[in-house]
């Protein structure tokens, strides 16, 4: 899936993030401006024309979690070309699958000093991604002139396409019972169209723990906490991932009033025991049973779309209105 959008590629979340530069590393000026202000490092190393280098972002920049430098203009040349593009383009499609990686925000590369077209450079990056259904492709311009020159390009089908959300779960696998619950549980609501994110699906080798926890977390449109009394210990005490996320939800919750944001779910009978301090004066879902789940999993699919599931106002009945009438 592509979309275009107007304006920078550090202005949103995401999971991977495009910088351009040339085939020693060289970065624009406005570029490396950027990159000191969100505490993002530059390359300095040579890579070869059309590759990309992938490293993880270990910097205060919380909109992603790892950034990729992509050698879209070679310096012999003095430009860039659509087959070195196609090369980055499938590189950075093959990182994505091996990654788990859903969404990317990348500049239209090749189009300043590689003197590609706007529509050029779009159009090589929507052969690659339009039709893959797992990876959102966040292509942007900071030219609003760009922008209106391939606008024509997205297809009205692209622009009408429901988003599935993205819903991070939280929990704690120290009974058996409830991680092989909460697998099959995030495998139902993926089969409904929810991009559930979970560690054992998500979280690969090597990858630095707190630093994806994090990016979960901010990255999410929905938390879905799932509560027994060996989770509210942990959030409790600030004890493994449970705690770390236990912190950063709180702030969340403290700085930018996320409400709604996180959906506690209570999969233990003696809910005061269940539930962490921090959430116990949200409202939260009870699914002790599997008749509780059944019962309330297609309200939390329509939660999750952000769907009304409150009931129309019908007309008021003709003989209540002619009572009101008849006092009047």
């Amino acid at each position: 899936m592509i979309k275009l959008l107007n304006g920078s590629i550090f202005s949103s979340k995401c999971d991977l993030i495009i910088i351009p530069c040339n085939n020693f590393g060289g970065i624009s000026r406005s570029v490396m401006k950027d990159l000191a202000t969100h505490d993002l490092p530059c390359i300095n190393k040579e890579i070869s024309f059309g590759d990309i280098i992938f490293i993880q972002n270990m910097g205060s920049f919380s909109n992603a979690l790892m950034i990729g430098y992509a050698a879209s203009v070679d310096v012999y040349q003095d430009s860039s070309s659509t087959n070195g593009l196609k090369s980055i383009m499938k590189k950075i499609r093959e990182f994505c699958e091996a990654q788990s990686v859903q969404k990317v925000n990348i500049p239209l590369l090749g189009t300043g000093a590689g003197g590609l077209s706007a529509k050029e450079s779009y159009n090589v990056m929507k052969a690659e991604f339009y039709n893959d259904p797992n990876i959102v492709l966040c292509v942007y311009t900071l030219s609003e002139k760009m922008f209106k020159e391939i606008a024509t390009e997205i297809s009205n089908n692209n622009t009408d396409k429901i988003e599935n959300p993205r819903v991070f779960i939280s929990y704690t696998g120290y009974d058996i019972n409830n991680r092989n619950w909460v697998r099959n549980f995030a495998c139902r609501l993926r089969k409904s169209g929810i991009n559930a994110r979970l560690d054992v699906f998500h979280l690969k080798p090597g990858q630095d723990l707190p630093q994806w926890m994090t990016n979960e977390l901010i990255m999410a449109d929905k938390v879905l906490l799932i509560c027994d009394k060996y989770y509210a210990e942990k959030a409790d005490n600030k004890r493994g991932g449970v705690g770390w996320e236990s912190m950063i939800i709180q702030g969340d919750m403290m700085l930018n009033q996320e409400r709604n944001k996180y959906i506690a779910i209570i999969r233990d009978s003696n809910i005061d025991q269940s539930l962490p301090i921090y959430i116990r004066s949200r409202y939260a879902l009870s699914w002790v049973t599997d008749d509780d789940v059944e019962k309330g999993f297609d309200d939390l699919l329509l939660y999750l779309f952000d769907c009304d599931i409150e009931p129309p106002i019908g007309e008021i009945p003709l003989f209540v209105k002619e009572k009101i009438y008849s006092k009047l």
